[in-house]
């Protein structure tokens, strides 16, 4: 049977697409862990191979105990809370992974192998593969880590962009080691001979010099310890020879971490650089309020900022609040009070740190982070203190002069009316305070009653309340039914300007009446 070319080129671009491997496609996933927003997160993005429709369940059996073994060794256990995980569920056509030693080639989604450039435990897969899914799959920042279990019980795994697994647990040793390649941007510490020694390494945990002065690590290292370093005790920061696959010529931090042997702890100068690369991509701040960089208030208002940080599982990141560059609290929420102000432009900032002892050394302020409001303070508008009108009934009435809601107040010294400074040389008394007399009507005293039947208090225009002492209480000579009460003007009120006075006999309060309070200075002259 003949086809038009036309119709002939379509068909056979539509068989060619049928028979690409449904590797290339999107696949369904699940976030399995769940720490954060990607774009502030380790985002780890794990797929199966030779893993088919039947044994998914197995697959996400074995995805579960390859991150709990992960997840259980440091620095990873402690910055746990920094990592999402994504499983992709690919499913493949046959089971296992091809063994070309055995003559054995299943068809799975990714063509996994063993004896990979040679080695036999090491497994390859088809990168090109793995991206199409990885990029249909999920957005670029859910994949920082990308890694491939390969369903197949017998040793082995690789590293470089995508990390390789089989599902022997003993490849979560192997993986980690070759993260702390990819992620942790370290070096081999194993060595091998004969070789040739290069310039000095870039990887934080290799070196070629020998002068302490000069070592990456020296902030790790005892004085008391020798450089070069040449005890077996792990866990010994020092100058050890034989790292970069040569016995002699480049040196490594410890005499044994995962870097050089599996089944080991990355130990000090290793897991600071995870911690480092750990805060390359995830900040100590995750938020912050108010979210806009600007605010503004009136003098006297109070503002409440507050942030949220990751959480390591041990310790907790330290927040430092400060205003106009000066320290004024720790925490996660900080309450700004404008009262204290001046009016204009301030600033508040808060520092957010990982105060951890597993990194002596943070050149690039990783573990660090700042978040700044420009705060406007606008001044806060004076009230104009406002009289009550005379109370009803039978409430005490303090008299004011006619015609104004100023109270008839009178210095018992000079009889003159205010304004009143609080301290004056024309006074009988030791204190030099300023005792001025008040008149009250509808205050008469019941027999027996003294001048503690009354109380006196003045009200500033911030509405703060000062207790004014009554000394004196009796009939005013010449006015009828009036009450003259003598009260000393307290040291609260210097520089208080106008000020509203009230009276209370027996609890029943008088109207309230306006009196000027003079500035007078901060003591008796």
């Amino acid at each position: 049977m003949k086809f038009p070319p036309r119709r002939f080129s379509a068909l056979i671009f539509l068989l060619l697409l049928l028979a690409l491997p449904r590797a290339a496609s999107a696949e369904p996933f699940e976030t399995i862990v769940n720490n954060g927003p990607p774009e502030n997160r380790v985002d780890i993005a794990i797929m199966g191979d030779g893993y088919t429709a039947a044994e998914m369940d197995k697959y996400r059996s074995d995805i579960e105990q390859f991150v709990r073994l992960w997840f259980e060794q440091e620095p990873y256990k402690e910055y746990r809370r920094y990592f999402n995980i994504h499983r992709i569920d690919v499913v493949s056509a046959q089971s296992g992974a091809d063994h070309p030693e055995r003559s054995r080639f299943v068809n799975t989604a990714f063509n996994a192998r063993y004896g990979c450039e040679g080695t036999q435990r090491a497994i390859c897969v088809s990168s090109d593969r793995v991206f199409n899914v990885l990029n249909n799959s999920l957005a670029p920042s859910q994949y920082d880590i990308k890694l491939v279990i390969v369903n197949d019980p017998e040793y082995g795994g690789s590293g470089g962009q995508i990390a390789v697994a089989s599902t022997d647990w003993r490849a979560v040793e192997l993986i980690l080691h070759e993260v702390g390649h990819s992620f942790g941007l370290l070096g081999d510490e194993y060595g091998g001979s004969p070789c040739t020694v290069f310039g000095e390494p870039l990887a934080p945990n290799l070196m070629r010099k020998t002068n302490r002065e000069e070592i990456k690590w020296l902030h790790w290292i005892d004085p008391a310890t020798p450089v070069p370093t040449t005890t077996s005790t792990n866990g010994v920061p020092g100058l050890y020879e034989g790292a970069l696959f040569c016995n002699n010529g480049y040196h490594r931090p410890t005499f044994n971490s995962k870097m050089r042997s599996l089944d080991r702890p990355f130990e000090q100068i290793n897991t600071e650089q995870h911690i480092r690369r750990i805060y390359n991509f995830v900040s100590p701040l995750d938020a912050s309020s108010p979210e806009g960089g600007a605010v503004t208030l009136t003098q006297g208002q109070t503002q409440a900022f507050s942030v949220t940080t990751p959480a390591p599982a041990t310790h907790a990141l330290a927040a430092t609040w400060f205003v106009d560059g000066e320290p004024r609290g720790s925490g996660h929420t900080f309450t700004l009070d404008t009262a204290a102000l001046s009016a204009g432009t301030h600033t508040v900032e808060v520092l957010s740190r990982d105060n951890t002892d597993q990194v002596r050394h943070d050149p690039e302020q990783l573990l660090a982070e700042t978040r700044k409001w420009d705060v406007t303070v606008s001044a806060a508008t004076t009230p104009t203190p406002t009289p009550t009108p005379y109370p009803p009934g039978e409430s005490p009435v303090l008299l004011m002069e006619e015609g104004t809601q100023r109270a008839v107040a009178l210095d018992t010294v000079t009889w003159l009316s205010g304004p009143f400074s609080l301290f004056t040389m024309h006074n009988f008394s030791a204190d030099r305070h300023t005792r001025i007399s008040l008149f009250v009507f509808k205050a008469e005293l019941l027999p027996g009653e003294s001048h503690a039947a009354f109380t006196a208090r003045a009200e500033d225009a911030q509405q703060r309340v000062f207790p004014l002492a009554v000394e004196y209480a009796a009939n005013a000579p010449g006015l009828e039914g009036v009450t003259q009460l003598v009260v000393r003007l307290p040291d609260e009120l210097a520089n208080a300007g106008e000020v509203l006075v009230s009276v209370s006999l027996r609890g029943t309060s008088s109207n309230k009446a306006s009196l000027r309070i003079q500035a007078s200075g901060s003591g008796p002259p």
